[in-house]
């Protein structure tokens, strides 16, 4: 009898190893899909789960059935109905990257066929491409070369189903340590050329600081321990109190909320449209550092007053504002390195002009009026500038103020409030109150946020290093005079020396507030010894995966390709390339060379492993355990004879030559490659003959 049971279905053993990549597949989409939670719908999440149940139920035989393809079309239609009426509140880039891991759900349950396996494991390679557009970190990028590893090797279990897993993960983990050197040396070679497109802007990924503060939004930010930049100095690190990061300027307000005035914006833009840059007037020391910044998804930078751009590319990426901010061209969507240089003398050298006067003096008409009431009687009491500008702050030092990062609501009048009642806050309260006052007073005043402060972390015989996190969040303020310029003016330090002097963990000791909502951060531990070096021996690792990898661009690339050549010209550059070229091609070989050879060299383990190749298609797959002679008695039990006659023919040429070493048959005069066109021969015969029984 001939043996037809899966000649029309799928082989058992491969329906098995179908449902374990299937499986590793659905694991893969999962995990992934969580590590970019934060821009996946809940309810696609909802259904990657679901998936990632139907696919293990069914490999754990508790299901048997997948979703029908009605049921999947139906699903299909709700969903993209449900990211069209998202895309009403979310960014394209959103929509973009729930779009995909949709597609990898319904895929995952519809797979039926091989193609559905390959088309899958290419859609989730694309996954985890855009994970690295939301992390960037070092551990991430080890997550994600994991699950790339996972996808190989599942690829490889599904090609290769007779091979244990073990043996195909250690043939996938060769064959990429084998690729390792050539991706690295690629990386450094290959030109750094900017991106084709630029990934459109979600609001919903802003974080950090905004464009707009009401006392007691930077208390919030301040329990946040997530990194916020670093920053590389070239030379002497400026003191605790000297480091006050500027970012965003806020310039209106209404008797409540600071925001970034829409005037000055609408003039930024023209100047911007016209390429008319602001030029500060430059003066005294300088110092010079570089700022790996956090992807905030905005585009302001972080820099020492009064900063401008330190090399070419900085230059070019790099708006300045004529309020003395910096702006990144694009969003930052990523880490991102710059250059800087900042002029700790040059705030009063910078001029002021009518429109910084109208913009720095309005008040609004009505809200705190016991405020309007006591500046007024200040001013006609000191009617000097600098007289009434040290009554006002020593209004902060002679009154029991208390510096919390757990103030009261004040939502009426929240500046009479703050200095005549509760007289209790955060540094937003403190200097929305005193820019209040001062406009008040007649002097041009105005709110800046940034960040104050950074820890210190010297690494060997490198150059030292300043971290900065979220919860360094800081508001000052810039107060302009006739007598001093622009001059920062910061009434916390009066309240709270030690925020300034030694950061904001040690001023809220007392308190118990810092990073209250985070019990189990390291940055909260550090007065743990062993836990301190855990996390400084991260912050390490990470400065050094951002500086000298994320960091590596055309500018480093190009001093490389100067330390190797000495000097970079045309004819150079040529000769690089092409050794370049010769020694990728020269690993390439050494990698395919060896199994050519071999590949060339036992022609007659090929033509037997065809012949195993073609039955195993046909239905009948040989164990790995199974001698040659007793796999040739089960064809002959299972297959007609021209097919089994033909296999064991195959099979007898193939034990002489590959076993006796001799080409004696039944003709004695039989050379070996003579036996291997008999072998070709039969194997011919018995794919034809195998053709037509299917």
């Amino acid at each position: 009898m001939i043996n037809l049971h899966h000649s029309n279905n799928e082989p058992a053993a491969k329906h098995s190893v179908k449902s374990i990549t299937l499986v590793i597949l659905a694991i893969t989409l999962v995990l992934t899909s969580l590590s970019i939670y934060e821009s996946v719908l809940s309810w696609v999440m909802i259904i990657i789960g679901c998936s990632g149940v139907i696919r293990g139920a069914i490999y754990l035989k508790y299901y048997k059935h997948l979703p029908t393809i009605r049921t999947l079309n139906l699903l299909a239609l709700l969903s993209i109905l449900g990211l069209v009426y998202s895309s009403l509140n979310q960014g394209i880039l959103e929509i973009m990257v729930n779009l995909l891991v949709l597609a990898c759900a319904l895929k995952l349950m519809q797979a039926r066929l091989k193609r559905d396996v390959y088309q899958l494991v290419i859609s989730l390679f694309f996954v985890i491409g855009t994970g690295f557009i939301f992390n960037q970190s070092l551990v991430f990028y080890i997550f994600y070369s994991l699950m790339s590893l996972v996808l190989l090797v599942s690829l490889a279990c599904f090609q290769a189903p007779s091979l244990p897993i073990k043996q195909q993960t250690k043939i996938v983990l060769k064959l990429s340590l084998q690729a390792l050197p050539i991706s690295i040396l690629l990386f450094l070679a290959l030109p750094h050329l900017p991106p084709l497109w630029q990934v459109p802007t979600s609001k919903s990924f802003e974080t950090g600081l905004t464009d707009e503060i009401t006392p007691g939004d930077i208390a919030q930010l301040s329990q946040s321990s997530e990194l916020a930049f670093r920053a590389t100095f070239q030379d002497r690190i400026p003191e605790a109190k000297d480091r006050y990061w500027r970012a965003i300027v806020l310039e209106e307000f209404d008797g409540k909320t600071w925001r970034t005035a829409p005037l000055r914006k609408t003039v930024e833009q023209q100047f911007k449209r016209q390429n008319k840059r602001f030029s500060p007037i430059l003066a005294g020391p300088s110092t010079e550092y570089d700022i790996i910044v956090e992807p905030t998804h905005q585009s302001w930078l972080f820099a020492l007053d009064l900063a401008i751009p330190r090399d070419a590319k900085s230059k070019n990426n790099i708006w300045q504002s004529s309020d003395f901010r910096l702006e990144n061209t694009k969003p930052l969507l990523s880490k991102h390195m710059y250059s800087v240089r900042s002029y700790p003398h040059a705030m009063a050298q910078q001029s002021f002009t009518q429109f910084d006067k109208r913009l720095n003096l309005t008040v609004p008409e009505t809200a705190n009026p016991e405020t309007r009431k006591w500046v007024a009687a200040q001013r006609k009491r000191y009617p000097k500038d600098a007289d009434f500008i040290n009554a006002l702050l020593s209004y902060f030092t002679q009154e029991p103020f208390v510096y919390t990062l757990r103030p009261k609501l004040m939502s009426v009048d929240p500046i009479d409030t703050f200095l005549f009642e509760e007289q209790a806050g955060f540094c937003s309260h403190y200097a929305s109150a005193l820019a209040f006052m001062l406009r008040l007073g007649d002097i041009p005043a105005r709110v800046v946020t940034g960040y104050q402060g950074g820890e210190l972390t010297q690494k060997g015989q490198q150059a030292p290093y300043l971290s900065i996190y979220q919860y360094d969040a800081h508001a000052w303020v810039e107060t302009w005079t006739q007598q001093t310029g622009w001059k920062r003016i910061d009434p916390t330090a009066l309240v709270s020396p030690d925020r300034i002097e030694f950061g904001l963990q040690d001023a809220m000791q007392q308190e118990g507030s810092f990073l209250s909502g985070s019990p189990f951060s390291l940055n909260h531990m550090k007065h743990i010894p062993w836990l301190n070096k855990v996390r400084l021996f991260l912050t390490d690792l990470d400065y050094d995966w951002s500086r000298f990898v994320l960091g590596f661009d055309d500018n480093k690339q190009h001093d490389l390709f100067k330390l190797i050549l000495g000097k970079v010209t045309p004819d150079r550059l040529s000769i690089l390339g092409l050794g370049i070229f010769s020694l990728v091609a020269l690993m390439l070989g050494l990698f395919f060379l060896p199994h050519w050879l071999i590949k060339t060299s036992s022609t007659t383990q090929r033509i037997y492993g065809l012949a195993l190749a073609a039955l195993e298609k046909a239905g009948t797959i040989r164990p790995s355990w199974q001698a040659p002679h007793s796999f040739c008695q089960i064809v002959q039990q299972q297959y007609p004879q021209p097919v089994s006659q033909a296999f064991a023919d195959i099979t007898k040429l193939y034990l002489r030559l590959q076993y006796q070493n001799a080409a004696s048959t039944s003709s004695p005069g039989l050379t070996t490659k003579q036996a291997h066109k008999l072998m070709t021969k039969q194997l011919t015969v018995l794919k034809k003959e195998l053709a037509k029984i299917k």
